[in-house]
């Protein structure tokens, strides 16, 4: 269910027991060939094909498509919002819905510059709305880096930031909005080794860069082993793992 497809009295015939996804995106530059909503599209995408998979069982807010892009903004048409503010929009909205009665929640976060800030979210929604609910942040290729192994084509760096991962997600997403013929692998010519390089290979130290010393056109990694067919099984075994956290939640695993 899709919470601004409902009227108010059907909302509050809901069980509160359901698990209310919070999708968190951003509007921010995606290389030469993506748009700007790739990582918004991306997390409706997966919210939606999870509310097809396990009906009933959540319930959908809009997408929040402001997030933390400060890296970005050196290319057009890239949005941010400040940390605190990101941070202070996802609490209310769990706080509205909590106080619905409500208290069950995914934070889903597709959009690497919201993840530490997504955590800090649940850390702070879990002392302030007490042990009564559950907020679990999950930021959505976390769930499947076993699974990645057997899909992706691209050695270690190929699945960065408009790479072959959000690249293939999006041929099946909005695949008339992919530039095909703009595609080229782009990131930084000499790396740290101790910097993250991939989606799959975190960093071992935090350090803020902007995106225009890191590229020459604002991706990082290699999109052209993207297929539509690869966006297909990435989809699949996220909403699969997506699938196995609500019914965690409502076991009490989580």
């Amino acid at each position: 269910m899709l919470l601004y497809e409902l009227t108010s009295p059907q909302v509050a015939n809901l069980d509160r027991s359901m698990v209310v996804v919070i999708p968190f995106g951003s509007v921010e530059q995606h290389s030469l060939h993506l748009p700007l909503g790739t990582d918004s599209i991306i997390g409706e995408t997966i919210a939606r094909r999870l509310e097809q998979a396990i009906p009933g069982q959540v319930l959908l807010l809009p997408m929040t498509w402001l997030g933390c892009s400060r890296h970005h903004m050196d290319f057009a048409g890239s949005l941010t919002a400040e940390i605190d503010t990101f941070i202070e929009v996802g609490e209310q909205l769990v706080s509205s819905m909590a106080e619905h009665g409500f208290r069950n929640f995914i934070l889903l976060n597709s959009h690497g510059g919201n993840t530490n800030k997504v955590s800090l979210m649940a850390e702070r929604l879990r002392y302030k709305l007490g042990p009564t609910t559950k907020v679990v942040g999950v930021t959505y290729w976390h769930l499947i880096t076993e699974e990645i192994q057997a899909i992706r084509e691209t050695p270690i760096g190929g699945m960065g930031h408009s790479g072959e991962l959000e690249t293939s997600v999006m041929l099946v997403a909005r695949p008339e909005l992919v530039r095909k013929d703009l595609i080229d692998p782009d990131g930084p010519e000499n790396p740290s080794k101790f910097e993250g390089s991939d989606l799959f290979v975190p960093g071992k130290v935090s350090v803020a860069k902007p995106f225009k010393g890191l590229s020459r056109h604002g991706g990082i990694g290699d999109p052209r082993k993207a297929s539509r067919e690869k966006g297909e099984r990435i989809l699949s075994v996220i909403v699969e793992k997506l699938a196995e956290v609500v019914g965690e939640i409502h076991s009490g695993k989580l």
